[in-house]
């Protein structure tokens, strides 16, 4: 707008910015994606074939149960609007948001009489089980009182953390879905949750990187105050190992491709720049300072190989130092990120330091490290085509898992197989 002064071009440029196209699609047709296929060592892509608000026939971790007072809660899931609320037991359940009757917000309603969930439209009145059983705008002789319901969501709180059942079908062992240090009452859970704009897959397959944790997070606390944080580069592919058709396990080989004399050089030469990465080695004071207060941190996680060091189904990473991050989907470009860390203090005392240390050190290191994450991985068009390399052999076989492995995909197989049968016997 004006000569000299450019503040109006440089809002509409970061207006811009801010609108850059990144993740998936919003709405995809026919649950797929809609990009063209990639080239590169990954062959058939998979993409289109992943469901962009999640898969359906699993446990998720929902929130906190200490988020739940006296009002219901509206909250989002896999694209479902849900709200929360407690029965006449205390027990945290969830029903569809979406009145029966009328189609009214039930998170809009209150809990007038304790357990129940009125609507705030016309008072149809839910239990903890979505049966309707009084509709006060019509007193108590009311025929909705009986007939309408509400869709529940199965739920079950553990550790203070209240996980929900999202598939059509029974719900599976909760034990196959969560991770086994929830049910070990010697471990403490520690947990908190943040979003991040970007499609659940994305915010998995970053895991799946097969070593960015040395460029990406090259300013991030852990990789300054350690040489082993991420894997070490290599132009080859590193190998995984699917066990149970639910786990991922990294088994982070071919790690010595640039080792002389075995060790692998803190600074390599690249020729093509005419010049080394890291730029500086100045980093390499602070590692060398904090190896003299080097810990192991996640001992637990060697005790099941399903639940190692990797990905679990059905959003779930299992990172080193004993942290575990679900990336739960809210919407197609929008998921909700937990962080659970696990420690074993049995003293009273112990455990309080242990709480104190997580807000304090632990918390602020994960959110920061796994910020650097959303910051690279969010931009990223999940339509456009790949051209994936060896190293991308981990996200290769997360993708499979995902589309031929999931209780989602077995259930479609079997609906498949019915109306083949139904079809060919009419």
């Amino acid at each position: 707008m004006g000569a000299w002064n450019r503040s109006y071009e440089q809002r509409v440029e970061r207006e811009l910015v801010a609108g850059k196209s990144r993740g998936v699609p919003e709405a995809p047709a026919g649950g797929t994606q809609g990009h063209d296929s990639g080239g590169g060592a990954g062959g058939r892509d998979l993409r289109p074939q992943i469901p962009p608000l999640g898969l359906r026939e699993y446990w998720y971790v929902a929130l906190p149960a200490s988020k739940l007072g006296k009002k219901p809660l509206y909250w989002k899931m896999l694209g479902d609007e849900m709200v929360f609320f407690r029965d006449e037991s205390g027990e945290v359940v969830a029903l569809s948001d979406v009145c029966p009757h009328r189609g009214a917000s039930l998170s809009g309603g209150s809990c007038f009489y304790r357990g129940f969930l009125s609507c705030a439209y016309h008072g149809a009145t839910f239990n903890g089980e979505g049966e309707c059983v009084a509709f006060i705008c019509e007193g108590p002789d009311s025929k909705a009182a009986g007939q309408l319901r509400a869709r529940t969501y199965p739920t079950k709180t553990i550790r203070g953390w209240v996980f929900v059942w999202m598939g059509q079908g029974e719900p599976a062992p909760i034990e196959e879905d969560v991770p086994p240090e929830f049910f070990e009452q010697d471990l403490q859970i520690h947990g908190s949750y943040t979003y991040w704009p970007m499609n659940w897959m994305l915010a998995i397959e970053n895991h799946s990187d097969s070593h960015n944790a040395f460029y990406v997070h090259r300013n991030s606390i852990q990789q300054l105050t350690s040489n082993r944080a991420g894997r070490n580069r290599t132009p080859l592919a590193p190998h995984g190992k699917i066990v149970n058709g639910r786990g991922l396990i990294a088994m982070h080989s071919n790690q010595d491709y640039y080792a002389k004399d075995g060790k692998v050089p803190y600074q390599m030469y690249y020729p093509g720049v005419k010049g080394v990465w890291p730029l500086h080695r100045w980093r390499l004071l602070w590692i060398w300072f904090f190896d003299l207060f080097r810990r192991g941190g996640y001992a637990h996680f060697k005790k099941y190989e399903e639940w190692g060091l990797g990905h679990h189904l059905p959003c779930i990473v299992r990172a080193g130092g004993g942290s575990t991050r679900y990336a739960v989907p809210v919407e197609a470009n929008k998921c909700r990120i937990f962080y659970f860390y696990t420690s074993s203090a049995r003293s009273w005392l112990g455990r309080l330091y242990a709480r104190i240390r997580f807000r304090l050190v632990r918390e602020p290191m994960v959110y920061h490290f796994s910020g650097q994450d959303n910051d690279a991985a969010t931009p990223c068009r999940y339509w456009s085509p790949e051209y994936l390399l060896p190293t991308d052999a981990q996200v290769v076989l997360l993708r499979k898992l995902v589309v031929e492995q999931s209780r989602d995909a077995l259930r479609n197989r079997e609906v498949d197989v019915d109306t083949v049968r139904f079809r060919t016997a009419g």
